[in-house]
């Protein structure tokens, strides 16, 4: 995306007029909103046109869809010789996912729980999240701060058994889910359905990218530190989608997507991100990860996991304040620490 929509755009345009990047931001806005709509439904109709439950979708094609942009930045980084970088970007996706993106989801409504999933997909995310900080813990008692790139080949291959794996938990889900084609999406060919999904993702992935060039031009003629910019907007611009997705899912009655989209997402950063970017070049972690990063990873990933069992039918809408105070006490903490 760097390609189509180099950096040196936006710094020649915020040099101009920094009021042209502000209409960037906001029409950014606007087109990742609409993208978001096109793409759940698009997502939902072939839900309900093929009887597959809502969740199925979101925790396959929709989080699939919506983690493309972390792996482009990500690895892109790593093939830049920069995979501190691509480390921080998943991580601080998969906090920015569980925390702001599913804390949202919950203060703007009651998110029903699959338990079906939870405990598949949900302890997958668990033990593969908690599984590579401990990791991680690990290398540092032996004074190890390098991930080798066979590391990054083992997490590569671990996804191709998860995608066969959640085939066949698919196939096995107690909700065969509802054939609806009274839904005004169902009715729509399958052909049309497919164009509004794409069409959506593309504008999704588009827009993000515009929106966080914005958003890191108008931060730095403010005078926000680098650091800061690189661990809150691009974390949080690579999540975007997500976000997008999760809210108009919600709006438009879909809320299953939300959790389905939230699991998949961050799994697929630990597999595809994360993996991804230690096959290219390996992986070295700079201790501010020990210190600030892997304790609030594991404190969201954590109380997701525990709330999923302990709630019964829907996630209290208390637990929303909860995660996005969690969210902005972490950023908070980086921008008075950077």
């Amino acid at each position: 995306m760097d390609i189509l929509f180099p950096d040196h755009w936006f710094e020649v345009l915020a040099a101009r007029n920094i009021v042209w990047i502000f209409c960037l931001l906001i029409i950014s806005f606007f087109a990742l909103f609409k993208g978001s709509d096109w793409f759940v439904d698009g997502a939902a109709g072939a839900a309900k046109k093929l009887g597959i439950p809502p969740v199925i979708i979101g925790i396959t094609v929709v989080s699939l869809g919506t983690t493309s942009p972390e792996a482009t930045v990500s690895i892109m980084a790593a093939f830049a010789g920069k995979s501190g970088f691509a480390l921080g970007n998943a991580i601080g996706s998969i906090i920015s996912n569980t925390a702001l993106v599913f804390g949202l989801g919950c203060a703007l409504s009651n998110i029903p729980i699959d338990k079906f999933i939870i405990k598949r997909q949900g302890m997958v995310k668990f033990f593969l999240c908690i599984g590579f900080a401990l990791f991680c813990y690990v290398l540092l008692i032996f004074n190890n701060l390098y991930i080798a790139r066979p590391f990054g080949f083992l997490l590569l291959g671990f996804f191709g058994w998860y995608i066969l794996k959640s085939i066949r938990w698919s196939n096995e889900h107690q909700d065969a889910g509802v054939v609806d084609l009274q839904d005004i999406n169902a009715k729509k060919p399958y052909s049309v359905l497919s164009v509004i999904f794409f069409a959506g993702l593309v504008i999704i992935i588009i827009a993000s990218r515009v929106l966080i060039a914005s958003a890191t031009q108008i931060a730095i003629r403010f005078g926000v530190p680098e650091e800061v910019i690189a661990a809150t907007i691009v974390a949080f611009g690579t999540s975007v989608p997500e976000l997008a997705t999760g809210i108009a899912s919600v709006i438009k009655g879909h809320k299953e997507i939300l959790l389905g989209n939230i699991i998949g997402a961050n799994i697929l950063n630990v597999l595809i991100v994360i993996g991804g970017s230690i096959s290219v070049a390996g992986l070295k972690i700079s201790p501010i990860f020990y210190k600030l990063h892997f304790p609030f990873f594991i404190l969201v990933v954590g109380l997701f996991t525990f709330f999923s069992f302990v709630c019964k039918k829907s996630y209290n809408r208390i637990l929303g304040p909860i995660f996005i105070l969690i969210y902005f006490t972490y950023v908070l903490i980086q921008y008075f620490t950077a």
